[in-house]
């Protein structure tokens, strides 16, 4: 979700109705998003991201 998105989403306060729709709205254009990515970004974003830098 952008930055837009999400400060927009804070102005509109939790126990109103605009909340839900907003949270909506963006969770369906995130995957919008994920779903037109090509096989090879779906693959890197599954990676796991190995940290090693704890054992020093």
């Amino acid at each position: 979700m952008n930055e837009e998105f999400l400060q927009e989403l804070h102005r509109v306060g939790r126990e109103d109705e605009w909340h839900y729709k907003l949270m909506m709205q963006g969770i369906r254009r995130t995957l919008a998003a994920r779903k037109s990515e090509g096989i090879f970004r779906r693959y890197l974003r599954t990676i796991r991201k190995n940290t090693t830098g704890g054992w020093y």
